[in-house]
């Protein structure tokens, strides 16, 4: 049995390879490869398409003043972005998305988008609805992250919020060490010192040769 093109991707959901054939075709989707550091939609461009990785990581950057930069979202396989943009049409992007290892993007124009029929058409308009509703809570627990007064405040929301979705006090980071500054808005540096005081507190524990993995030894809703 030959391998499904799209098995992680939820906006294909509940469809079949030949609904799924027929719904790019209608939609004229194109698939696109990037090499590591290509920017694949720039701060204060519009477009009308909608970006599907699949395959490689894209970081979505906000630039800030004084060439600071903000680590808005990590994108995997599966997951869509622009798609807010592209819907509005005219709006620029507040954000770069950059690939960071090589990827392959498939490009869906949404200019056709709500003008299908049929059972597949429904599925996808529905799965797509979910994606953005996904979205929606993202952003916001982005929001709320940084809204906290301190650092150490950023961490402990982040590592909260995913420790309970990863199922475990063993918290795996969908970055590395600097990424993970950028994400709470700081630097490496000032991050390090934050890490450094709460392992000596003995309220997390971590090893410098896996960066990307850190243990909660207490509950971060117990942090003093």
């Amino acid at each position: 049995m030959p391998e499904k093109k799209y098995p992680l991707c939820p906006l294909f959901e509940g469809l079949t390879e030949a609904e799924i054939a027929g719904e790019l075709a209608r939609l004229q989707a194109v698939e696109q490869a990037y090499q590591p550091g290509q920017i694949v939609l720039a701060a204060g461009c519009s477009t009308v398409r909608m970006g599907l990785v699949l395959e490689g990581v894209l970081y979505a950057i906000l630039p800030l003043p004084q060439g600071r930069q903000l680590l808005q979202s990590r994108l995997t396989r599966g997951e869509l972005f622009g798609q807010l943009l592209a819907l509005d049409g005219d709006r620029e992007s507040p954000v770069t998305v950059m690939a960071c290892a090589p990827c392959r993007i498939l490009w869906i124009p949404t200019k056709q988008l709500f003008n299908g029929t049929g059972p597949a058409f429904s599925r996808l308009l529905g799965n797509l609805s979910k994606q953005l509703s996904g979205a929606y809570f993202s952003l916001q627990r982005r929001l709320i992250c940084l809204s906290q007064p301190t650092l150490r405040e950023r961490l402990q929301y982040y590592l909260q919020m995913e420790s309970r979705a990863q199922g475990s006090s063993t918290v795996r980071l969908p970055f590395d060490r600097e990424g993970l500054a950028y994400y709470l808005g700081a630097d490496r540096s000032a991050l390090s010192r934050v890490l450094g005081g709460l392992r000596r507190e003995g309220l997390l524990d971590f090893d410098r040769k896996r960066a990307a993995v850190i243990t909660l030894l207490v509950p971060t809703e117990e942090w003093p």
